[in-house]
């Protein structure tokens, strides 16, 4: 299933022969469930992608497949069942939220959980790649997998054990939605894009103190990096109304031209 758009039998068993081999067996090796959560610059205001294994199957360290490392974290995806009425399955992903990591992700400006696509993918322990083993692994097979696509909708619950996703189809994204802004606490535009305006040779750090051109020439080479790189890595706005006001220290009461703070004073992420 890819963007949960079915596909048949024999198209699945003519992509992944070996995984289907290897489900048809009465006793096949363990399952091994791997989830990736992928954020995009477009949607989600960064290019990442998170990657999980639930750590199930007495597999409690990091796995690698396909030349990609999944840690071992508290994760479960439910709901998945599928209705011959025509309904589209909400699953929901949980991941521990241990010392409140995913909760800080979720608050920081560059993070914004919404559309970003979860993608599950199903091999068996036979088809890991052979670092995974002390002998190496000769039955080792990156093809030989299922993937299923789903997008982040909203988050349906957030404590200190656990945060909650619901998730849908792609084909829900597709509708209008209502609101057509999201109401936070923090500013959603892009810094220094179009909406913020912000063009000044001023800098600052997520937490509102000024970067001098001093500092930020000594940040570029201590890292390697030209001026304007190291700007656009260490000058970051903190997306409170706090920020908006350091960079547009004018406006607001002394020229009549408000500030252009595009999150909503007194609201806040979490319910």
């Amino acid at each position: 299933m890819s963007d949960n758009t079915p596909q048949f039998v024999e198209d699945l068993r003519t992509a992944a022969p070996a995984y289907f081999e290897e489900l048809q067996k009465l006793e096949p090796t363990a399952v091994i469930d791997l989830f990736e959560v992928r954020l995009t610059q477009a949607v989600n205001n960064v290019d990442e992608t998170l990657y999980y294994h639930p750590g199930t199957n007495d597999l409690v360290t990091n796995i690698v497949f396909n030349g990609k490392t999944y840690p071992a974290v508290p994760v479960e995806m439910t709901g998945l069942e599928t209705s011959g009425k025509g309904m589209i399955a909400r699953p929901t992903l949980k991941v521990a939220n241990s010392n409140g990591a995913i909760s800080s992700l979720i608050v920081q400006q560059n993070y914004n959980p919404l559309k970003a696509q979860v993608v599950r993918i199903r091999t068996f322990k036979k088809f890991l790649d052979a670092v995974n083993f002390s002998g190496g692994n000769a039955t080792a097979d990156p093809a030989a997998k299922t993937e299923e696509v789903w997008y982040i909708d909203r988050v349906a619950s957030e404590n200190l054990q656990f945060v909650e996703f619901e998730l849908t189809a792609k084909l829900d994204l597709t509708n209008l939605e209502l609101p057509r802004r999201q109401v936070t606490e923090f500013c959603p535009w892009r810094y220094r894009g179009t909406e913020c305006g912000y063009v000044a040779k001023r800098y600052f750090q997520v937490d509102d103190i000024e970067i001098s051109k001093a500092e930020m020439q000594s940040l570029a080479t201590i890292n390697s990096l030209t001026f304007d790189q190291a700007v656009d890595k260490f000058d970051v706005c903190g997306k409170r109304v706090s920020s908006c006001r350091l960079r547009y220290p004018d406006n607001e009461g002394k020229n009549d031209v408000s500030i252009p703070f595009g999150g909503f004073l007194g609201s806040r992420v979490q319910a």
